[in-house]
């Protein structure tokens, strides 16, 4: 954080959900390097963040209808802006994201571009505040692919055409990974557009060694950690079920549900109707040093949805120590070798889930041998710091102000 600025403090907007985690991070970065950073947002977030100029496009009392605030108003607004979000919810999605382009534009987007003038605008997630922001003709332009949203979007051809759009319409485009950059590529962006831009973890997880997985004897019970959001996309479920199996081989075993969601209340039933509840922990959304405690005392972290890129909850598990168990997608190529510094597994296949963690916490060996490997792998590849600092020299190229090593 101490490198000195490639050139003078740039003006950066972005478009998205300033409630985002990965959101929050990625500009936290910019905030503290002392760029004149805005947020462009339809409604008014939960929480601003510190450092960010913000442009809320719907103001007055239907926007805080809308977004669910308070006020002194009497409840049926309220209500009604629940309905109004709630009807949005039960449109197809590709309909959804065309609806809310139209909106985005008639609530003036444009226009507060125009008055910033920023050096580089950015949208997050492709599919959705990506194609809204493409569809401006604001440059330079960049989206970021920062989840499944280019796995599962384009499965459809109107959902094709959208991601299209989006991504033709951006001077770069940043990928998760190399497989998704391998998706942003078959979908018609050059490769020189297309550039890997890995999240990154926060220093705190790579600053002390204490994983349980340090010792090759057993630190106490033998406890498995899931901290992916509790939604359908990430098969907790199958975490469930599996560790349910699992149990009957190894009754001292523990799980930690780690995060929260809108499948919470059925996973919860799930736990109960397994005979888990003596077994299976929910702690909710954690904040970062809690995250970190819970990872160090867990044994194996597991990760399991149908697609995805590589996340940051392997990436801080990797570099906590905290053996991965995670879903067979290529998105893990070049992270996880299978039983050397983790296990691969088929998405949803409880059977060799459970075979899974049986194997590694049966196993302080295989354990041990990939505390080191993965935490130099993160340390090498997954410093948030690093990585931002390398996308901050791109924005100076974009924005026309080449940096010293450009020559």
């Amino acid at each position: 954080m101490n490198a000195p600025l490639p050139g003078p403090p740039l003006r950066l907007a972005y478009l998205g959900d300033l409630d985002g985690l990965h959101t929050r991070r990625w500009l936290r970065v910019f905030i503290e390097r002392g760029h004149d950073v805005h947020f462009i947002s339809y409604y008014r977030p939960k929480s601003e963040l510190d450092g960010v100029t913000l442009h809320v496009l719907t103001q007055g009392q239907m926007a805080k209808w809308a977004n669910g605030q308070s006020t002194n108003e009497p409840s049926v607004p309220t209500g009604a802006g629940f309905l109004k979000r709630r009807l949005a919810s039960l449109l197809p999605p590709t309909v959804n994201r065309l609806v809310q382009s139209r909106r985005y534009q008639r609530a003036g987007l444009r226009r507060v571009l125009a008055e910033l003038q920023p050096d580089v605008f950015q949208g997050f997630f492709a599919v959705e505040h990506g194609f809204y922001g493409a569809r401006t003709g604001y440059h330079p332009y960049v989206v970021s692919a920062l989840g499944s949203d280019l796995f599962v979007a384009p499965r459809t051809p109107a959902g094709k055409r959208i991601a299209h759009y989006a991504l033709s319409h951006a001077d770069l485009v940043t990928c998760a990974d190399p497989a998704m950059r391998e998706r942003v590529i078959d979908l018609g962006v050059r490769a020189e557009n297309a550039v890997v831009v890995r999240m990154g973890v926060d220093a705190l997880f790579l600053e002390r060694n204490d994983s349980a997985n340090l010792g090759r004897a057993a630190s106490g019970p033998p406890t498995v950690i899931s901290d992916r959001a509790l939604e359908r996309l990430y098969n907790v479920d199958a975490v469930l079920r599996a560790f349910s199996d699992l149990r009957r081989r190894l009754p001292e075993a523990r799980l930690v549900i780690a995060n929260d969601g809108s499948q919470r209340a059925r996973l919860e039933a799930l736990t109960s109707a397994l005979q888990l509840s003596d077994a299976v922990r929910f702690t909710g959304a954690l904040a970062p040093p809690a995250l970190r405690d819970e990872l160090a005392r867990a044994h194996v972290y597991v990760s399991d949805p149908s697609t995805d890129s590589l996340s940051l909850s392997t990436m801080e598990a990797m570099a906590v120590g905290a053996f991965p168990i995670v879903s067979d997608l290529p998105s893990q190529d070049g992270w996880i070798d299978h039983g050397t510094n983790g296990l691969r597994v088929p998405a949803g296949d409880v059977p060799a889930l459970s075979e899974a963690m049986h194997t590694a916490l049966t196993n302080p060996d295989l354990r041990w041998r990939a505390l080191a490997q993965n935490r130099v792998h993160v340390a090498t590849e997954g410093d948030l710091t690093k990585n931002m600092l390398a996308m901050e020299r791109r924005y100076y190229r974009l924005a026309g102000r080449p940096v010293a090593s450009d020559g």
